[in-house]
């Protein structure tokens, strides 16, 4: 069966910009447009700043063929050994210049230029250097006049994955409080929350190229980033306390607390990522109570009884970790 799939903008937009390019060419009498054709579609980019640097190169892959392709299409005409020696020329200069990408396009910009078999290559080779730099403009044009919101796509990105790891934390708040009572989705519910995260860094470092252009709001991207980067430590944080709570094989009476911080760190860090937690003397001082009761505990009597509480310990200082990176969270 054949999957759904969603057309997104950057597809309409590479037609668009195709179609409008051809348009303009064939409306000045130039009716070889394939270049052109080809510089815009490599054009329109994820973002403005990616399409400047695709148009530039291609552009200049094109300059490189036009010139390749003309002089040894003077000298020696369409024959076989001409296509050789430009295709050989092509890759050497496109490898010392670094263009690897470009091999493509620069090979067929001088194969085209001798198969032409123009009456004045030079004027020949104008006119696609004039196509291509139509086809990068149009293109460019098009991505800055329908360049999508990334910062508004990266914070509802962290709001989601935000939400999953809340849910995540209540999750093994109840493991705290009923040992032997375990999600059977845990870790499939962390292997999403992880694969978001990628897509979030990747969504952050889109933003931060839009914010070359935009000296305003240059640190956006990066607090962005260091959220997605802290969440991916709190996830850490969480299947340890996940695997401590296993551990836990009969109750202990500082679960309760322990399991009450936790659930109270979940608001915690919805208001940090809000820019509404400004005060934490109060569950510094709860946390300092919580530590000093663990110290009067009594002794284990049974070994059921040690491994317990010596999880819920282990368990109780990676809640402290946690807390700990919520502090260091920028907020959105």
């Amino acid at each position: 069966m054949f999957k759904r799939f969603r057309l997104g903008g950057r597809v309409l937009k590479t037609s668009l910009a195709v179609g409008l390019t051809i348009y303009i060419l064939q409306s000045i009498g130039i009716e070889r447009v394939s270049l052109a054709a080809i510089v815009a579609v490599v054009t329109v980019q994820r973002t403005f700043y990616r399409s400047i640097q695709q148009s530039l190169a291609k552009l200049g892959s094109v300059l490189l063929g036009a010139v390749v392709g003309t002089v040894f299409g003077m000298v020696m005409g369409p024959t076989p050994l001409a296509y050789a020696l430009v295709v050989y020329i092509v890759i050497i200069s496109c490898l010392r210049l670094r263009w690897q990408d470009s091999i493509a396009v620069t090979a067929v910009t001088a194969i085209g230029v001798i198969a032409s078999q123009a009456q004045s290559l030079t004027i020949y080779s104008l006119q696609q250097i004039f196509s291509a730099l139509l086809g990068g403009i149009v293109a460019l044009s098009i991505n800055f006049l329908f360049t999508p919101n990334h910062k508004n796509e990266v914070v509802e990105h962290v709001l989601h994955v935000d939400e999953s790891i809340r849910d995540i934390m209540l999750l093994v708040a109840g493991e705290i409080l009923h040992p032997s009572e375990f999600s059977e989705t845990f870790y499939e519910q962390v292997e999403h929350i992880q694969s978001e995260i990628i897509v979030g860094l990747e969504m952050s470092k889109l933003f931060r190229e839009e914010q070359r252009f935009n000296l305003s709001e240059e640190t956006l991207a990066d607090r962005y980033r260091e959220i997605f980067r802290i969440f991916e430590s709190q996830i850490d944080r969480l299947q340890e306390m996940h695997k401590l709570a296993k551990r836990m094989v009969t109750e202990v009476p500082q679960a309760v607390p322990v399991a009450k911080l936790l659930r109270i760190l979940v608001r915690v860090q919805k208001k940090q990522l809000q820019g509404k937690m400004k005060h934490y003397e109060m569950l510094d001082r709860a946390i300092a109570n919580l530590e000093t009761s663990f110290v009067k505990m009594d002794l284990p009597v049974t070994r059921d009884e040690f491994i317990s509480r010596s999880s819920l310990v282990h368990l109780f200082r990676e809640t402290k970790k946690y807390y700990s990176r919520i502090r260091k969270m920028p907020y959105l």
